[in-house]
């Protein structure tokens, strides 16, 4: 067993890579050549891209039409039953005056 205080081993190991940066490439430049380095990966992200916003576009306009369908035969109904109500109520309020005018005769 190595002591603890042992120093670390000098031999040839792990080098430092320099990584070479080109700081006249703007991210453009960089942009543009991954994209035509990785095609594939662009037009794999564009499709699905049209696909879901297409999908999307045809769900929202699609479910907006059927609730503006929806709503108008919910308020055509509402409508109907104020005016049914409007008519008993006034047949109701005409029928004590009827029943009034009846007997003073």
């Amino acid at each position: 067993m190595a002591p603890v205080n042992a120093p670390a081993p000098q031999g040839p190991g792990p080098f430092p890579v320099q990584i070479p940066v080109d700081t006249n490439n703007s991210l453009w430049d960089r942009l543009s050549n991954w994209a035509s380095e990785n095609k594939g990966v662009v037009y794999t992200i564009a499709g699905i891209t049209l696909v879901v916003g297409a999908g999307g576009a045809v769900y929202y306009f699609s479910n907006d039409s059927r609730d503006s369908v929806a709503d108008t035969a919910a308020n055509k109904r509402k409508r109907q039953r104020e005016r049914k109500r409007a008519k008993e109520r006034a047949e109701k309020d005409s029928a004590p005056n009827k029943a009034s005018a009846d007997s003073g005769r």
